[in-house]
Order: structure tokens, then sequence, then C-alpha cells
């Protein structure tokens, strides 16, 4: 049998997106910590400036390129273990590479069904589908995030038939 992150799979363009709000999330904790230790290290007396300078910059695009290199292989294998499916009456959601995370919602729960797009999503063309139920949990972990728009739209509508089904 087909699950439904078979036959409505994510984008391949999701990683890239993952890894870009992450460089924009963290980069101004690196940009911090490299002033702190810029100003720390000028502070010391025997230290030539234009040395300091070259240094900090050859640190900080080191740095910074294998923390891109390093999210983008980690938001590849995020993406391999994406699963969700219709199991019986209940949406799991399974999501995490190192710790795994997994969500399962009774069908007859579900509260709200909704696609939508951030700004990145935008850019990239994607789309996210949210489910929640009264539980705070489920809000923060159960969404489907990197779909186009047709497969995020027939996630939507098979949710949402599964909803009438139970409530009729």
């Amino acid at each position: 049998m087909v699950t439904l992150s078979e036959k409505y799979p994510l984008e391949s363009r999701k990683p890239l997106k993952k890894t870009i709000a992450g460089i924009l999330r963290y980069f101004l904790v690196i940009i911090f910590i490299g002033i702190y230790v810029f100003i720390s290290l000028l502070n010391k007396r025997n230290f030539d400036l234009q040395m300091l300078s070259s240094w900090f910059i050859y640190a900080f695009i080191g740095i910074l390129i294998l923390f891109i290199v390093l999210k983008y292989i980690y938001e590849v294998f995020y993406m391999k273990y994406y699963f969700y499916d219709l199991i019986g009456k209940n949406l799991i959601i399974k999501k995490g590479v190192f710790s795994r995370n997994e969500i399962t919602l009774p069908i007859n729960r579900l509260q709200d069904v909704y696609v939508d797009q951030d700004i990145l999503d935008r850019i990239f063309g994607l789309y996210d589908v949210h489910v929640s139920s009264a539980t705070v949990i489920s809000g923060n972990l159960s969404h489907i995030d990197g779909l186009n728009e047709e497969n995020a739209q027939a996630i939507k509508n098979i949710l949402l038939s599964g909803i009438h089904k139970e409530n009729d």
C-alpha cells in the first residue's frame, strides 16, 4: 500500500530552504560571537590589528561555510526520515534525524486543517499543511512542510474528507 509521503512527496527544494532559514536564524549569533572574540583579542597588547582582522574574516567565512554544508547535509537526512500517512483512523507524522519525534492524531480529533506559506516558502514555491487538535503539542509538531501546491491541497482534502466521514 502506498503511503501519503510516497504518493505526495516533499519537494527536493525543501533542504535548501531549511538551510537558508537556519543560516538566517543563526547568522546573527555567529556575528555576535565573532565580534566578542574580535574585541577580546583587540584588548590584548601585542596584537597586530591587520593580522587580527584578516584572521577574523577567514575564521568567520570558514565557520559559515562549514555550518552551511553541515546544515544542508542534516536537512537532506531530515527529509529522508520525514514520514506522514493515514494509518487506520489516525494521521501519523514522524520527523527527526538524531531524535525522532512521532505524533499520532486521530482524524476525528482534528480541529484545524489548513495550507499556508511563510516568506521562504513563497520564494521556493513550497507549501505547508498544518493540522491540530486540542492538545498543545499538536500545534507545534503536526505539520507537513515542503510540499508543492497540488500535493498540499490533496493532503488537505484527504484529511478534510476523513474528518467529514468520521463526523457523519
